[in-house]
């Protein structure tokens, strides 16, 4: 995975933040609480900066939470469904006292390959690159990459079984 970007330290007291902070924040609740259909709250993700591959072939259940600081750290391929309650986190911002041994504020991308399965209450934390048709288990919390076609569950989430490469559309097309 890529090195973390290091965020710049702004000087914002808790009681106010600024319009483009605002404007994240604001959409992610919104998308948060959309219900029906799934298309709506990815177009929502879309506008805070999150990078879907193709809009319409992605699932997000409801109460999806997406990184409300970094969500452009977020990329999303084609045919990923995010169940319930999944919560998607891009960014590290320690308190000062512990800001010394772990090192600053960060953010690091975050890539949810084709064709994965993240299920209801799975964690995914910054740096993580989940591999193509992998499944995340309900209430995983995921610290490292996932290779591809792997199941993995567990705190934190360890593969479980790998399943063999399915054959693609294209492949059966051509006759392979």
């Amino acid at each position: 995975m890529e090195d973390p970007v290091f965020l710049k330290e702004e000087k914002l007291t808790r009681f106010f933040v600024s319009f483009k902070h605002f404007y994240k924040i604001l959409l992610g609740m919104v998308a948060y609480y959309i219900p029906f259909p799934s298309i709506l709250t990815a177009f929502v993700h879309r506008l805070r900066g999150v990078k879907f591959k193709k809009l319409s072939r992605v699932f997000i259940g409801y109460h999806v939470l997406i990184d409300s600081v970094t969500p452009e750290f977020l990329e999303v391929e084609e045919d990923v469904a995010l169940g319930r309650n999944v919560t998607i986190i891009t960014h590290f911002n320690p308190t000062a006292t512990i800001k010394e041994f772990v090192g600053g504020r960060y953010a690091k991308k975050v890539v949810i390959g084709k064709g994965s399965l993240i299920l209801i209450g799975a964690i995914i934390l910054p740096g993580v690159k989940i591999g193509r048709q992998s499944v995340i288990a309900p209430g995983a919390v995921v610290t490292k990459d996932v290779p591809d076609f792997t199941f993995v569950a567990g705190n934190p989430a360890r593969p479980i079984k790998t399943f063999h490469k399915a054959e693609t559309r294209e492949e059966e097309d051509l006759g392979h």
